[in-house]
């Protein structure tokens, strides 16, 4: 991305694009909506149902709950923050969503809650609400894609946060970068080359290389990546609200693509969404019916395309027939609204997001003397290891590789890492369980860190003791990080549920940290 570091973004043209990236999804939201859950291959070249009235997404909702968070929290939050935010005003408990909700209200944190008993850990609930990180982080893909991971880990893991993070870093870098190839390859670098979201990407790419038509690759990438998502409903016989007709008529079932396992659908998901992109060939109506027409998540994988050719192109540049043609009211359908202060539209909801982007973006955001703010990227937008730590003070491949596993808590001065074994939050009568603690110095000074494990029942034994200390340096000339195992033994188990809580003291400082661990009897699923 050589010299992006000399472009920048005004707050007119900014927005301008924050609106375009929210009406392109609301365009191919809409037009999906209908074929959402069905399997078929349609013809499809404008909307089939009443658009007079908003229709509810949780594509959107969700962001609006994300939105809240930012407002409140500032840039400081974390999948913790989010976790608590999901838990208080999202209602829906279907699928991840009731999952992860179920989970963390049992006291088990990010990410194990997206990862635990969560059959629809690598479906579509996460990648499909990304462009709020996007949007706040313009030009930093890195810094979209962190964020992007800490809110999808909330109800998802592997897949689903991959899929996440390619989505977010694709769209945060679409605010500077227009060229579909050099961004495809922006979201690959922040995801591994052999994950199925890796797959799909390739085997799209080498059909349309290959001149494949677009319904050849379709049947391709769901042989090679079934998704569960079109088998929910079956194939597509209309509906009340839209009737079979030529554009999309009966469908047959297809021998050729073999059954999904289920929840294991973001893979197909993304390569839909890269199948409408590279065949509709820059033409936004175009690309986000074929997105449509390949059948599955429809109003997802259109919703996701239409935001990044939004993104792209900016509002003014939306054709005007697609434009005008939805109702821009927000409507919801899972969320609990409730001293949430939703936005009611999406300019609304646009003006919003860019009053955060300067909280967010900090020193990549610079105000001139009418108050408006200018955007610079940063230097590189692939992900190079080291080359940048978002506001954690984390690398963000350690995020990756250390999800379904190591639970993240955020203090002032300082990062506290537990990672779980293999049996993660279960614990068995008589059997030694291991957690490892990392302590991370986020001051440009040494600390001495006390520890207390409260909640311990008597019958337990614990190796070391139920007090330690532990020294951390900072990072000039030393390491600021530092760990040590915390193991212990459960006798006499007479409690389904434990919570244990680590205090931690800082020599020196009256601030006491609390870290509340919770682990069970019996079979919780790993």
């Amino acid at each position: 991305m050589k010299g992006l570091k000399y472009m920048q973004l005004n707050y007119k043209k900014y927005l301008d694009k924050v609106k375009g990236c929210y009406t392109g999804k609301n365009i191919g939201g809409t037009l999906g909506a209908p074929f959402e859950c069905y399997r078929g291959v349609y013809n499809l070249d404008w909307f089939m149902q009443d658009i007079s009235s908003p229709i509810p997404n949780d594509d959107v909702d969700l962001q609006l709950v994300w939105l809240a968070a930012v407002e409140r929290e500032g840039r400081h939050i974390d999948s913790l923050v989010l976790a608590e935010y999901w838990e208080t005003y999202v209602s829906a408990q279907i699928s991840e969503y009731g999952t992860s909700k179920n989970n963390f209200g049992m006291g088990i944190l990010p990410p194990l809650s997206g990862y635990l008993r969560n059959e629809n850990r690598n479906s579509n609930g996460a990648w499909i609400r990304t462009e709020i990180w996007a949007c706040l982080c313009a030009g930093n893909p890195a810094l979209a894609a962190n964020y992007a991971y800490y809110d999808a880990c909330v109800d998802h893991s592997d897949e689903g946060v991959y899929a996440a993070t390619f989505t977010a870093a694709v769209q945060a870098a679409a605010f500077f970068e227009s060229d579909r190839e050099k961004l495809i390859e922006i979201g690959l670098s922040y995801i591994p080359e052999d994950c199925g979201v890796s797959r799909a990407v390739a085997l799209i790419r080498q059909c349309y290389k290959n001149g494949d038509d677009w319904k050849t690759a379709r049947k391709k990438l769901l042989i090679a990546l079934p998704s569960s998502f079109g088998e929910m409903d079956g194939e597509w016989k209309g509906t009340s609200l839209v009737p079979a007709c030529d554009k999309c008529p009966v469908q047959q079932k297809d021998e050729d693509i073999p059954r999904a396992e289920h929840g294991y659908d973001a893979p197909a998901a993304i390569g839909i969404v890269l199948l409408g992109w590279y065949y509709g060939e820059g033409d936004f109506a175009k690309s986000v019916c074929l997105a449509v027409n390949c059948g599955e998540d429809s109003d997802c994988t259109a919703g996701t395309l239409g935001s990044i050719l939004g993104i792209i192109a900016g509002e003014s540049n939306l054709p005007e027939k697609w434009n005008n043609a939805c109702s821009q009211q927000i409507a919801t359908c899972t969320l609990r609204t409730v001293n949430v202060f939703l936005p009611k539209t999406i300019p609304e909801l646009c003006i919003r997001i860019a009053r955060q982007t300067p909280v967010v973006l900090q020193d990549y955001c610079y105000f001139d003397e009418n108050g408006e703010y200018t955007i610079v990227p940063v230097a590189e937008f692939k992900y190079r290891k080291g080359a940048f730590r978002c506001n954690k003070h984390e690398d963000f491949w350690e995020l990756l590789e250390e999800q379904g596993r190591t639970v993240r808590f955020h203090f002032r001065g300082l990062t506290v890492k537990v990672t779980y074994d293999d049996t993660r939050v279960s614990v068995e009568d008589g059997t030694e369980k291991t957690l490892k603690l990392t302590f991370v110095n986020n001051l440009y000074t040494p600390q001495y860190l006390k520890l207390r494990y409260l909640g311990i029942p008597e019958t337990w034994e614990v190796k070391g003791g139920k007090e330690q200390c532990v020294g951390l340096e900072h990072w000039h000339g030393s390491s600021n990080v530092n760990s040590i195992d915390f193991s212990f033994t459960p006798h006499n188990l007479t409690s389904a549920k434990t919570e244990i809580v680590l205090e931690i003291s800082v020599n020196g400082r009256g601030e006491k940290m609390y870290l509340p661990l919770t682990f069970f009897n019996g079979k919780c699923g790993a």
